[in-house]
């Protein structure tokens, strides 16, 4: 049976349209919720549609990005949404699912979702983030929920700073950089101010994402607004993951950007950035390969601008090893096994490389005790070296970090997904990142077997059960006459069970605890393993010989 048109009436905007599905569920696509004048400027919320109208059943424009390196997954076909394509000016918009019988005066919980891709690629437009099979879900089991995902700025749209750029922002409002972080506050705010006419309550909202979507999640409950946030599902990610860049280091990679485009290094700065700007977006999606190192799977990361969270500074690991956020809300984190094979393409250095960047990242003793818990030796072969290197960024950057933000906040919920991918890619057989959340969104469904869709159910249910203030699993677990801190395990058997967290054998958490206080340094060897990244912020001595002394360089 096709949708048919729905409307609501939302106070200070006008009528909303959109479709009821022949589930009872409602939803509404490419609602815009901000939008900005000039590229590398912050957005501003909307508060008014033209007309008093907005028709939210077809796809909004979604962020620019290259072409994305990624083994391909099946995606759901949607064809009374009509095609998705990019768009630089009209990218900031959101899709909204009711569950089916949602009333205005319900007050629902409110689940948010920030889509990962490293900050560079993905869309809240793909099929397989359909709120439909959640949204039904949450109905099922007595947890009616609403769910929200997300479009906002990516690559150097989203997020490349520079002195050029700060000079011109500071008419307008200020910030240097983190413009997708901006555009996300503003849909949380337009989510606050405007759910409730859809049934949501907006005090009861809980953000989630996955990946760079959990970098996201991590930053707005660091953020002066975090009070508008009730929980927290960090899936695969806390800020640090993509790393993040000083002002000064984003301004050499803007430089590169700009030498790249053509453009001439020598010209003042306000001119450089208006031939920027001038350049079509087409264009700079397609030289972000080339400014940032060549990599198949580049990323960004925050700028530290001492602005995006007010007082509160950007994390480093160090940060997740000895503090607790300053946020009074509920945490739920999440890991896979695999995290680090996301990188496979980028594993391009010699067990020569590797040793020499960890006896001059690590001190000696702790260098020595790593090149020996991987294994690392001179004459492993390329497929070892592989699955070393994939086990380094795996316990750095992902399950490492994970573990020390769960033990210092001790009210946490944690769950590991250990099953393995189905698909036939080269990352069949590993229970590789992102891997779970196409499972607990419902959208690969029609291809998976009924184990499978089973396992998704029950790890949605988990994050929904949190959303509505529920234990997703029991906290304690047996020991004798005593009760020891819990975890959920979506398991290689394709079961969600319950595992003593702090003994759970698929994780190595001895060797976390050893490289405690090394973390940063552990953190930054895997950056080089992955980004090369000593050399994307750094400038090449031809570059600095043909710029004018306004040019700042590292």
């Amino acid at each position: 049976m096709e949708p048919v048109l729905t409307t609501i009436q939302i106070p200070g905007l006008g009528v909303l349209e959109g479709w009821q599905n022949s589930d009872g569920t409602k939803q509404f696509f490419g609602i815009p919720y901000a939008q900005y004048s000039e590229r590398f400027r912050n957005s501003k919320e909307i508060t008014s549609w033209p007309d008093n109208k907005f028709d939210a059943r077809k796809l909004g424009h979604y962020a620019p990005q290259p072409q994305r390196p990624f083994y391909p997954f099946p995606m759901p076909e949607r064809p009374h949404l009509g095609e998705s394509h990019q768009g630089e000016f009209d990218c900031l918009n959101l899709h909204i699912t009711l569950p089916s019988g949602t009333k205005p005066e319900d007050k629902l919980p409110v689940m948010i979702w920030f889509h990962g891709g490293g900050f560079v690629f993905g869309t809240a437009n793909y099929s397989v983030l359909d709120g439909r099979g959640v949204a039904n879900i949450s109905s099922d089991i007595g947890c009616p929920t609403i769910f929200v995902t997300v479009n906002y700025r990516l690559g150097f749209f989203g997020f490349l700073a520079s002195d050029d750029i700060k000079e011109d922002n500071a008419r307008y409002g200020g910030g240097n950089g983190n413009q997708a972080i901006r555009d996300q506050h503003n849909a949380i705010k337009w989510v606050v101010k405007n759910i409730g006419a859809l049934g949501g309550n907006p005090d009861d909202v809980t953000l989630f994402g996955q990946s760079a979507g959990a970098i996201s999640v991590d930053m707005h409950i660091r953020a002066p607004h975090r009070q508008l946030i009730k929980r927290a599902i960090l899936m695969s990610g806390v800020v640090p993951i993509c790393g993040h860049y000083t002002e000064a280091e984003y301004h050499n990679i803007y430089l590169k950007l700009v030498r790249a485009c053509g453009i001439d290094l020598n010209l003042p700065g306000s001119e450089r950035l208006a031939a920027l700007r001038a350049v079509p977006y087409e264009k700079l999606c397609a030289l972000t390969i080339e400014v940032m190192n060549n990599l198949n799977l580049p990323q960004f990361g925050p700028c530290v601008d001492g602005e995006v969270l007010g007082d509160v500074t950007i994390p480093t690991l160090a940060d997740y090893v000895f503090n607790k956020l300053d946020w009074d809300g509920q945490l739920m984190i999440t890991d896979v096994q695999y995290e680090g094979i996301i990188y496979d393409h980028e594993f391009t250095m010699t067990a020569e490389e590797l040793v020499s960047w960890a006896r001059q990242i690590l001190p000696e003793e702790i260098a020595s005790d790593m090149l020996t818990f991987y294994k690392i030796s001179s004459s492993m072969t390329r497929k070892e070296l592989y699955h070393a290197c994939e086990a380094i960024v795996t316990d750095a950057v992902f399950c490492g970090p994970a573990y020390f933000m769960a033990k210092n906040h001790p009210d946490a919920f944690v769950a590991h997904w250990d099953y393995r991918s189905p698909f036939d890619n080269a990352w069949g057989g590993y229970a590789h990142h992102s891997l779970d959340y196409f499972f607990s969104w419902q959208g690969l469904n029609g291809i998976l077997k009924p184990h499978e869709i089973a396992l998704g159910r029950a790890t949605a249910e988990d994050y929904i059960r949190f959303a509505n203030g529920q234990e997703p699993y029991p906290r304690g677990v047996k020991d004798g006459t005593s009760s020891k801190r819990a975890c959920r395990v979506y398991t290689a058997e394709a079961k969600a069970e319950v595992f003593c967290w702090d003994e759970y054998k698929g994780r190595r958490i001895e060797w976390f605890e050893r490289m405690g206080k090394y973390m940063d340094k552990f953190d930054k060897l895997a950056f080089e393993i992955t980004m090369r990244r000593s050399k994307l912020v750094s400038l090449e001595e031809g570059v600095a010989a043909k710029a004018t002394s306004n040019v700042t360089f590292l």
